[in-house]
């Protein structure tokens, strides 16, 4: 566990720092850089659907036709998501472009991030699920390819080398490293690379269409999602102005860096736990351990939060701290740092379908109390609106573990 969390904060983590230096030498021109980044992102979940957590729940190692349907399909399924999203990507980052007159070259090159992200979260999915090494062999080359980008941006800020190649240097680097690791360590990549050699006409499209079905309710959980995670800073954007929406924004932003790492966290765990052998009161066990922990962390990070406000307002130069937006937005995170950790111990335990209810259950909930709340009491309001919608859900997986799966056996 902790081998794969490393190896998934040096890519992630070097990529963040990666994209802010970038920014950062582009100076005024770093708008459209920006916009290719953002814009990444949000396909790179929409086209993903699902499949890097289906893998590493092992859904494809379970018995029956429909398991053995998805072993085949998955590598078919990624390479045409990815096709078909690298050309969805790139027209919309160069239409965003054109409307707002910004050259073209280096966002589109930093788009070709999406082909590179999408690789390299397929292969080490398939790592975290093979025998040893599995994705621990990642975190040396990772480390050195870190080292590399560094250098490499520390050229193109004396203009030695251009900076559109510090834009998809380290996204490629990581790409060719993982694809070499699974071929040679990963068993489930040796499979599919056999499925994947034989005509299409004999696969045909039966086991595309067995991963939509098998994948649909982590995927329309993580649809949900994208539109849920961006949803709030638009609504604030239209109800609030001025030093209140620069507020809101920025402590989002700082907040954004312990959600991502307690994600990866919980995302390894997804991993960990379906490869546990043991019965199913052992497993709970572990899991009841394992939220004993999440639950400190979320409570330290949103505590974090709140004792920064003072220092982060001074630094981005905010005259006065909205207390009260201040503490909405640190129960947020709180909240949602635990609620990631319940959902992935549910795609661990094989429950998707349950998942997907909650998820369904709080896009509802927020469809009714957001606009009312932001009408009434602005950019607090929308925090509050969010801190609702984030209670529940914590309540409905509350209820979700105490009750326990239906079925335990399965997910041993």
């Amino acid at each position: 566990m902790i081998s794969a969390t490393v190896s998934r904060l040096l890519f992630f983590g070097g990529r963040y720092l990666s994209l802010l230096f970038v920014a950062w030498l582009l100076e005024a021109s770093a708008t459209g850089f920006l916009i290719s980044a953002a814009t990444v992102e949000f396909f790179r979940i929409l086209f993903d659907y699902g499949l890097e957590n289906s893998i590493l729940a092992r859904f494809h190692q379970q018995q029956g036709e429909a398991s053995r349907t998805f072993s085949r399909g998955k590598g078919y399924f990624r390479l045409i998501a990815t096709l078909v999203g690298q050309a969805v990507t790139s027209a919309a980052v160069a239409l965003i472009c054109l409307k707002a007159d910004i050259p073209l070259m280096l966002p589109l090159v930093a788009s070709l991030q999406f082909t590179c992200l999408m690789g390299f979260g397929y292969f080490q999915a398939l790592l975290q699920t093979s025998p040893s090494p599995g994705i621990a062999v990642l975190i040396r080359p990772l480390a050195l390819g870190l080292l590399l980008q560094g250098m490499l941006l520390g050229l193109a800020y004396h203009r030695i080398v251009p900076i559109w190649l510090c834009a998809i240097f380290f996204e490629c680097i990581a790409l060719i490293i993982s694809a070499v690791a699974a071929r040679r360590f990963g068993r489930e990549v040796h499979e599919g690379l056999t499925k994947f050699s034989s005509p299409v006409s004999t696969l045909g499209f039966d086991a595309i269409g067995g991963v939509l079905r098998r994948m649909a309710p982590l995927g329309n959980v993580a649809l949900v999602g994208v539109a849920y995670a961006r949803v709030d800073a638009l609504a604030v954007s239209l109800v609030a102005t001025g030093a209140l929406l620069t507020q809101y924004l920025v402590y989002q932003r700082l907040a954004s860096a312990p959600l991502m790492f307690f994600s990866t966290i919980a995302s390894v765990s997804i991993a960990r736990l379906s490869a546990r052998t043991f019965d199913a009161k052992e497993l709970f066990t572990c899991i009841a351990s394992m939220r004993k922990r999440a639950y400190i962390a979320a409570i330290v990070s949103g505590a974090a939060l709140a004792m920064s406000g003072s220092a982060v307002a001074r630094f981005f130069s905010i005259e006065s701290v909205e207390l009260n937006l201040l503490g909405l937005q640190s129960l947020v995170l709180t909240l949602q740092i635990s609620n990631g950790f319940h959902a992935a111990f549910l795609i661990a335990l094989h429950e998707p379908s349950r998942l997907w209810a909650i998820a369904r259950n709080n896009t509802l909930l927020a469809v009714l109390v957001m606009p009312l709340a932001g009408w009434a009491h602005g950019a607090v309001g929308i925090a509050l609106a969010l801190c609702v919608v984030e209670l529940f859900c914590a309540a409905q997986y509350v209820r979700v573990f105490r009750e326990r799966p239906s079925r335990p056996a399965q997910a041993c």
